[in-house]
């Protein structure tokens, strides 16, 4: 327990960053893209909006575990919208892949009302 409450904590410290995969030298950090509402009640819409194009959103849980996956329908796709229903009260990761073969990562909070 005590482990978990660490991490937890130790991730609301790590800033959102955009990845590109052939160097992940050039971390840098997003603020292009946003995730709404954050924080999140259970069986909410979680919505993603960039600049970019987004290719596909993928909602992992603490431990890395794929909680939620869509992907984009079209190519130029700026938002997209996800319905969590399966998500329990916690921490949980976003990560936004981009048609530029980059991704983005963000913290969503879920919440009981």
């Amino acid at each position: 327990m005590k482990n978990s409450v660490i991490l937890v904590f130790l991730l609301l410290l790590i800033p959102e960053y955009s990845v590109n995969l052939q160097n992940i030298n050039d971390m840098k950090e997003d603020n292009e893209t946003r995730i709404y509402p954050n924080p999140l009640a259970p069986g909410q819409d979680l919505h993603v909006e960039s600049n970019e194009a987004i290719f596909s959103v993928e909602v992992l849980d603490i431990i890395g575990k794929t909680i939620q996956q869509k992907n984009s329908e079209n190519f130029d796709t700026k938002s997209l919208s996800l319905f969590l229903d399966n998500c329990k009260q916690g921490v949980y990761i976003v990560k936004i892949k981009f048609q530029s073969n980059t991704y983005a990562i963000k913290k969503l909070l879920v919440k009981n009302q």
